[in-house]
């Protein structure tokens, strides 16, 4: 491991925890590319995050080879809600927040349930197919249609149109917040 991986690793709370380092997490379901734990601010009854235990940035560093490691992670998640206890799979959400909506700089997929009880305070940061919240279904298929897996931040800050290559959702607008 390089130099600067290895820094990354010891300053990153998730390469902490995805490396047993950390004793106050605790990690629900683990393999040896992926490890599933708590949100620690939880917007649902069942919020969990999967996340790679190689450290990847973020969703922007993606690219089609991929494809497999996030569907391995929605299948993680499934699989811990589905062990929780968790039976309405058509009531969960699962998705990753892309720059500049990142909390920590570390892949990571949120895996909500049930979707219809996340948090009122909470909701905006989870709506699907917004700049803020990216299904995982888009990304794998931007991810297979090898476009850009998210919008330019010259985009994001200008809240200009996007294009064919952006992500399969409508220009996140102050319209969607008025749903909520």
């Amino acid at each position: 491991m390089g130099n600067m991986a290895k820094n990354k690793s010891e300053t990153c709370i998730f390469c902490l925890i995805a490396n047993d380092q950390d004793k106050e997490t605790e990690v629900i379901k683990k393999n040896k590319e992926l490890v599933c734990f708590r949100d620690i601010d939880p917007a649902a009854p069942h919020h969990y995050l999967v996340v790679p235990i190689q450290h990847i940035h973020s969703c922007l560093s993606l690219r089609r080879g991929h494809i497999g490691l996030v569907k391995r992670m929605a299948e993680m998640g499934k699989t811990v809600l589905h062990d929780q206890g968790v039976t309405d799979m058509k009531d969960i959400r699962l998705g990753f927040h892309q720059p500049p909506f990142t909390s920590v700089d570390h892949l990571h997929l949120h895996v909500l349930a049930p979707s219809s009880q996340i948090s009122k305070h909470m909701q905006y940061k989870f709506i699907p197919r917004t700049s803020r919240f990216v299904t995982e279904e888009c990304l794998q298929k931007h991810l297979k249609d090898n476009a850009p897996p998210v919008l330019s931040e010259e985009s994001l800050n200008q809240n200009e149109p996007h294009g064919k290559d952006a992500l399969c959702f409508p220009c996140w607008n102050t319209t969607a917040m008025a749903t909520l």
